[in-house]
């Protein structure tokens, strides 16, 4: 079993909401004691530094920031279901700084995952469901900006679609996004659809891959090594896995079939991945702590 590095905050807690809704600590704290008993997996941990406003703005505009501040200041929603406070906020700067040196590691070589990441909801100037900053869009956007990569790819096997993933790579032709997720017609947000490729430049870097409610394991794999292959023609610098789990068969939102075991054959496809940072992202079950278990059952595997 390969080694993991763990990137995680104590910050991460401050964005509670509470039950086992995606922004809940409790998802968090369980994964550590199941994977501090497990004894298989061996693994670091790395603490993140906090995100600065000029991170912020490599994939947000200044108004949107500033009216995230005064949401904050007076413990407001920034959007429907995406409430923002002081403690919140924090939490948002501490998560980006994770998926920043979540993508850090994997340039390296490691075999990493931030605890907390892919908030894809979260475009340029909106929030949207409990995703107040695009993380992984701004780690892509710094790690270009560095110097470090020219090119990315972002899988993400969030049941719902990324829009604000989309719309903030959606003319670029450096970014390849490919979101596997429950038709956009049958569940929020409501896009994501075949026809969104991409414009002008970025023509062709966006492919959606949306799949019937009550889809099951097998199409749900079939459709990932779809995936995979026509990803394959563009060689990426660095590759993003924002890993929802809020596809498997008993979560409350979704509607697609995955079983437990699933979780392990997608960590399976992805465990010869070269620089790959991998995002834990929603999911409304309390199954979440067992299910990225399974996953790194199968991405670690020898």
């Amino acid at each position: 079993m390969k080694e993991l590095s763990i990137v995680y905050s104590e910050n991460y807690l401050k964005y509670d909401t509470g039950g086992d809704d995606p922004a809940s600590k409790t998802k968090v704290s369980k994964f550590l004691e199941l994977i501090g008993s497990d004894g298989q997996i061996p693994h670091k941990v790395f603490e993140p530094s906090k995100a600065t406003d000029d991170d912020i703005l490599l994939a947000h505009t200044q108004r949107y920031l500033t009216e995230v501040k005064r949401c904050a200041i007076n413990k407001l929603e920034i959007a429907l279901e995406t409430p923002v406070d002081n403690e919140r906020l924090e939490c948002s700067y501490y998560m980006i700084g994770g998926s920043i040196l979540c993508l850090n590691l994997a340039l390296e070589g490691n075999k990493v995952v931030n605890l907390i990441g892919g908030a894809h909801h979260a475009s340029s100037s909106q929030a949207s469901g409990f995703c107040i900053f695009n993380d992984h869009a701004i780690a892509i956007r710094k790690l270009q900006d560095e110097g470090k990569i020219k090119t990315a790819t972002v899988y993400d096997l969030d049941v719902h679609a990324g829009q604000g993933t989309q719309e903030i790579f959606y003319e670029d032709p450096s970014i390849l996004t490919i979101s596997i997720h429950q038709d956009p017609m049958t569940i929020y947000p409501g896009t994501g659809f075949e026809w969104q490729t991409g414009r002008g430049e970025g023509l062709g870097m966006n492919i959606n891959l949306p799949l019937a409610p009550g889809t099951t394991e097998q199409k749900y794999l079939e459709t990932l090594d779809l995936a995979l292959h026509r990803a394959s023609d563009f060689a990426s610098d660095m590759n993003v896995l924002v890993l929802g789990v809020d596809t498997y068969r008993g979560d409350r939102l979704g509607n697609l079939q995955l079983n437990e075991e699933s979780f392990r054959k997608i960590g399976e496809r992805f465990k010869d991945f070269n620089k790959l940072a991998v995002l834990f992202g929603g999911g409304y079950s309390q199954k979440i702590p067992e299910l990225w278990m399974n996953f790194l059952n199968g991405y670690l595997e020898d």
